[in-house]
């Protein structure tokens, strides 16, 4: 048997192809290793935030079988706002995704949510909004309370599904705002008070900030001013919401699209909000 001669290492093998660079090697299972860490890492901040649960299936629950969680309250927010807005701007309402913020809004312990868009369409169709809510499987929709109003005003009626709950414990009020609850509310309001002081069932002396809060809200049924208004999208625009009510209200965006619009980024604002500071001044 021939025995071939001895030949340095040259970094090549014998058929003239480069060897492997064994720092290289080690940098390549290096990398491996940090991206599954950070992974792993995702996956874990990915898990709800709160310790309590409302249970619901995923984003297409009509279509999947598997189940999520909904946030509860988280213990550590200074504030939650009492009445919260969701805000569509040019794009079109997804009902399905609209019927997840009442029971995120629910499991924070939001008392009101309301649904604005500039051309009353959510308002039009707020029955399907009601379907996606039936049809659901979460638990407590017995304290979802549907916001009715006859003949411009009223106050909170529970529709026959789902029901306005007996007993105690928290709810939810829901309601559907459109262009005519905003400015032309305010300008029929306004001639209904002139029409009271030309009628002298009301003094012009009479007539007062405080008034004007009492008979707005009134015609509102009883929905006290919107705290937290989430839009969507880079431009901050209230396309006529409410221009009374707004005054003291938070602006904050959540995504740019509804459609986008996660558990997470909800979470998110009500975090931003319970760090705003109202300064009123003197």
């Amino acid at each position: 048997m021939k025995v071939k001669p001895h030949r340095p290492y040259t970094g090549e093998y014998e058929n003239g192809q480069p060897a492997p660079n064994l720092l290289v090697y080690l940098l390549w299972l290096l990398v491996h290793k940090l991206v599954t860490i950070v992974e792993q890492l995702m996956q874990s901040l990915r898990q709800p935030f709160f310790s309590k649960r409302i249970r619901i299936k995923a984003h297409q629950y009509a279509e999947h079988q598997q189940q999520q969680q909904l946030p509860s309250p988280v213990s550590k927010l200074s504030k939650v706002p009492k009445h919260l807005v969701v805000l569509l701007g040019p794009e079109p309402p997804l009902y399905r995704q609209l019927a997840q913020f009442i029971f995120w809004s629910l499991a924070a312990e939001i008392e009101y949510v309301s649904f604005y868009d500039h051309n009353g369409t959510i308002k039009r169709n707020c029955e399907e909004v009601k379907r996606c809510v039936r049809e659901a499987p979460v638990e407590g929709k017995d304290r979802i309370v549907w916001l009715e109003r006859s003949g411009g005003g009223g106050g909170a009626e529970a529709d026959n599904s789902p029901r306005q709950p007996v007993g105690s414990g928290r709810t939810v009020v829901v309601g559907f705002l459109a262009p005519e609850d905003g400015k032309q509310g305010l300008v029929s309001l306004s001639r209904s008070i002139g029409e009271s002081v030309r009628r002298r069932d009301l003094y012009a002396a009479d007539v007062s900030i405080e008034l004007l809060d009492s008979r707005l809200q009134a015609a509102l049924g009883a929905v006290p001013d919107p705290d937290l208004a989430l839009y969507f999208g880079d431009v901050c625009s209230t396309y006529g919401l409410l221009p009374w009510q707004i005054r003291l209200t938070e602006f904050l965006p959540l995504g740019t699209r509804l459609r986008d619009s996660t558990e997470r980024e909800f979470v998110r604002c009500l975090h931003r909000y319970a760090k705003c500071e109202q300064r009123l001044g003197t």
